[in-house]
C-alpha cells in the first residue's frame, strides 16, 4: 500500500500536468486567431506610420480576446521585417493548478502570426467620391479639397491605372454634365417634367372678387411697382400689357410651333376661353384652361396655366440681363418614386412603368420609359411680393433681412386689360407667361456662392471615372460652395453610383459580374437632410427649389405627404437610406464621413446624422466623425487606405 500511494504521486502529477497543458494549449488556439486578426488590421493600413499599425494591432488582438484578455498578462507587438510584411507577436501566461505543487506557477505561452502583400494591388478599384458643396462648407472648402486630394492620391498613385476616381459635388441638386439630350426629357414627358407649373392658377376674372379678397386678402394691390414718383420705369410697365398686344397684332417676335409648351413668346395666337357655369368670356394664351366657378374656387372663374410645361423649353424663353438667351447649366431633377409616379398615373390619366423607385435607382434612361429620363432642373422666377406682408419687391439681388424670396430675378407678367381677367399675385411663381423670350432678367448670376435664376445653386458638373490623377485633383481644386438650396444627400449618393455603373446615362463602370473589379463610394456631408426657408420664416411651405422641388408644390406636399420641414428631412432621409440599400445591394462599399466642423451641427442634429451615416456605411467602422481638418483629411487617409488595401494573405 505504501508503494502504491508513493507511485500515485507522479502520476497525479502528471495528470495534473497534462491539464494545465491542455488548457494552455487551448489558449494558444485562442492567441494564434487574435494574432492573425492584429496581422491582418496592422497590414491593411499601410498608409499609416509603424506606431499606429502597432496600435491597430493591438486594438485587434484585444477585441479578438474579449474579456479572457484582462487575465493573461499580454505582452503584443508588430514588427515589419521587410516591406509589405506584417508581424504580429503575442505573449502571455497561465496559472497553473496541479503543476503549483512543483512550484510551476505559470505556463508561458508565445505566438506569432505573419501577413504578408501578395502581388500588390493588382485588381481595379472604382471609387466615387459624393462631396457637399452646400453654403454651410464656406469656410471648410480648402481642408475638404485637402482631404479628397490626398485619397485620390494615396489610391491613384502607384496603380498603373488600375484605379479610377469620380468626384461629384452635391448641393439641393447634382449637376451630371449630361450632353446625351436622349437621356434627357425636352419634351415634357417624365411625371416631374414641369410640376410646378401644370394646371397652375393663374388668374381670375376680373370683375369677381375672391371669397378671400382681392389678391388673396393680403396681396399687393393694383400698382405696378408701389413707387410714387413717376419715373421711367413706371411709365414702360404702365405700356407693358399695349407693347404685347400689338406684339400680337403685328406678328413682333419669333414662334416656338415645335415646342410641346404651349407658346408664350408673341406672336401670341390667342383663344376665347368660357366658363361653362357663368359662361363668362376670357382670353389667353392657345393651350392655357379655364377652371369655371365653384366652391373651390373661392367663388370665380380662374385662367390656368397648360398641363403640359417643358422645363427645357423654358430656357429657351429667358433673356439675362444682357439680353442672351439662358442655358441650361446642367442640373437635374431627381427622377420620380413609386408612389408619385402612381399620383400621376391617378391624377393625369398617365401610364406610366409602376412599383420603381427611379429616384434612388440605377434604372437607365430609355426613351420608351419616360418616368426613367432626367429632368432638366429650373429654379422658377419667385413673385415680386414679400410673402411676409404682401408688399411690392422689385425682382433683383436678395438682401439679407429683407424677408423677400431668394430667387426674384424676372419681373411678373401684366396681364393685359383686354383678356378680361387678372392675375392673381400669389400665383404669379407659377405662371409661364412671364417666360416671353425678350423680357431682360433684373438679375441673371451662375458664379458661386450667390446665383439667381433657373440654374440658381446649381454645382459644377460632376467628374466622371477616370485614372488621371491629374483630372481629379483639378476637379477637386474647382470646387466652390453654393449658398440657398439645401442638402439633398440621397442625390449626392445616386450619382455618385451611376458613375459607378455598367449601366447609362455613363456605362463607365465594370460589369458587377466582374469580382475583381472593387466598387467604392464616399459619401462625405457636413449637415443633414433640408432645404432652406425661402427667405422668411412666415412663409411655412416655401422652401428653396431643389432636385424634389419646392416644398409646397404638388410632388411633396400631395403625392408624398411633405407637408412641414420636419417631414420633409424624414422624406429625404428615407430616400438616402432607400438609395444606400440599393447600392449595397449591387456589391458596393459605402463609407461615409460627417463632418461637424466647429460644432456646426446641434448634439440633437448630429446623433441623427450619425445614425442616418451608419445606416448607409457598409460596415460600423466605415462610418467616420470628423471635427476638424485634420480629422477630416485622417478620415480620408483611413478610407483610402482600406478602401485600397493591398490583398493580404496569412504566411505563417
Amino acid at each position: 500500500m505504501i508503494a502504491f500511494g508513493l507511485a500515485m504521486i507522479p502520476v497525479t502529477f502528471m495528470a495534473g500536468a497534462a491539464i494545465d497543458y491542455g488548457r494552455a494549449t487551448l489558449l494558444r488556439s485562442s492567441l494564434q486567431k487574435a494574432a492573425d486578426a492584429g496581422a491582418l488590421a496592422a497590414g491593411a493600413r499601410t498608409s499609416l506610420t509603424q506606431l499606429a499599425r502597432e496600435q491597430i494591432a493591438k486594438n485587434a488582438v484585444l477585441a479578438n480576446l474579449g474579456a479572457k484578455a484582462r487575465n493573461l498578462s499580454l505582452t503584443i507587438t508588430e514588427t515589419e521585417p521587410s516591406a509589405g510584411v506584417f508581424q504580429v507577436q503575442i505573449q502571455a501566461s497561465i496559472a497553473t493548478s496541479i503543476m503549483k505543487v512543483a512550484r510551476f506557477d505559470t505556463i508561458p505561452v508565445v505566438v506569432t502570426s505573419e501577413a504578408r502583400v501578395v502581388g500588390g494591388s493588382t485588381n481595379p478599384i472604382e471609387i466615387a467620391l459624393a462631396l457637399d458643396n452646400t453654403g454651410s462648407m464656406r469656410d471648410d472648402m480648402p481642408a475638404l479639397k485637402q482631404a479628397a486630394k490626398t485619397l485620390a492620391q494615396n489610391v491613384m498613385s502607384g496603380s498603373g491605372g488600375n484605379v479610377k476616381v469620380s468626384v461629384v459635388p452635391y448641393v439641393a441638386a447634382v449637376n451630371p454634365g449630361l450632353t446625351d439630350l436622349t437621356q434627357v426629357d425636352t419634351a415634357a414627358v417624365a411625371p416631374a417634367t414641369g410640376n410646378w407649373f401644370m394646371y397652375g392658377w393663374l388668374g381670375y376674372d376680373k370683375n369677381c372678387t375672391p371669397s378671400w379678397g382681392p389678391g388673396g386678402g393680403t396681396g399687393p394691390g393694383s400698382g405696378s411697382s408701389g413707387d410714387t414718383t413717376g419715373d421711367a420705369r413706371d411709365l414702360i410697365q404702365l405700356l407693358d400689357p399695349f407693347r404685347r398686344i400689338a406684339r400680337e397684332l403685328f406678328g413682333v417676335g419669333a414662334a416656338y410651333a415645335a415646342d410641346v409648351t404651349p407658346n408664350t413668346v408673341p406672336p401670341l395666337l390667342l383663344q376665347v376661353l368660357q366658363s361653362n357655369v357663368t359662361w363668362r368670356l376670357f382670353s389667353a394664351p392657345m393651350g392655357f384652361g379655364i377652371l369655371p366657378k365653384s366652391s373651390t374656387t373661392a367663388g370665380c372663374d380662374w385662367v390656368t396655366n397648360p398641363g403640359v410645361v417643358s422645363n427645357y423649353e423654358l430656357f429657351k424663353r429667358l433673356r439675362d440681363n444682357s439680353g442672351n438667351v439662358v442655358r441650361w447649366k446642367g442640373c437635374v431633377e431627381a427622377r420620380a418614386n413609386a408612389v408619385e409616379v402612381a399620383a400621376a398615373n391617378a391624377a393625369f390619366g398617365r401610364s406610366y412603368t409602376t412599383g420603381v423607385d427611379y429616384d434612388v435607382t440605377e434604372t437607365p434612361p430609355v426613351a420608351g420609359d419616360p418616368a426613367s429620363l432626367f429632368v432638366p432642373y429650373f429654379w422658377p422666377d419667385e413673385p415680386d411680393y414679400l410673402p411676409s406682408t404682401g408688399a411690392y419687391a422689385a425682382p433683383g439681388p436678395y438682401v439679407a433681412g429683407s424677408g423677400r424670396f431668394h430667387n426674384n430675378y424676372l419681373a411678373d407678367f401684366t396681364v393685359p386689360i383686354l383678356w378680361n381677367w387678372v392675375a392673381n399675385p400669389w400665383n404669379n411663381g407659377q405662371s409661364i407667361l412671364k417666360y416671353d423670350g425678350s423680357t431682360r432678367a433684373a438679375i441673371i448670376s451662375e458664379t458661386s456662392p450667390e446665383t439667381y435664376g433657373p440654374n440658381a445653386s446649381c454645382p459644377e458638373p460632376l467628374t466622371r471615372l477616370t485614372n488621371n490623377l491629374s483630372t481629379v485633383t483639378a476637379a477637386i481644386d474647382s470646387m466652390n460652395y453654393w449658398l440657398n438650396g439645401g442638402t439633398v444627400i440621397s442625390e449626392g449618393l445616386m450619382w455618385a453610383w451611376r458613375t459607378l455603373s455598367p449601366q447609362k446615362p455613363y456605362a463607365d463602370g465594370a460589369a458587377y459580374t466582374d469580382k475583381k473589379t472593387k466598387k467604392v463610394i464616399v459619401l462625405m456631408t457636413d449637415g443633414v437632410n433640408g432645404l432652406a426657408d425661402n427667405g422668411n420664416a412666415a412663409s411655412a411651405n416655401i422652401s428653396d427649389y431643389s432636385a424634389y422641388g419646392y416644398m409646397g408644390a404638388s410632388r411633396l406636399s400631395v403625392a408624398d405627404g411633405v407637408t412641414t420641414y420636419a417631414g420633409l428631412q424624414t422624406f429625404l432621409d428615407d430616400r438616402l437610406k432607400k438609395a444606400c440599400d440599393n447600392a449595397k445591394a449591387k456589391g458596393i462599399s459605402i463609407y461615409t464621413v460627417m463632418f461637424n466642423h466647429n460644432g456646426f451641427l446641434s448634439a440633437t442634429e448630429q446623433a441623427r446624422s450619425a445614425t442616418l451615416l451608419s445606416y448607409c456605411a457598409s460596415k460600423p467602422e466605415y462610418a467616420f466623425l470628423a471635427t476638424d481638418s485634420a480629422a477630416l483629411n485622417s478620415a480620408f487617409g483611413q478610407i483610402a487606405s482600406s478602401a485600397a488595401a493591398s490583398p493580404l494573405r496569412l504566411t505563417r
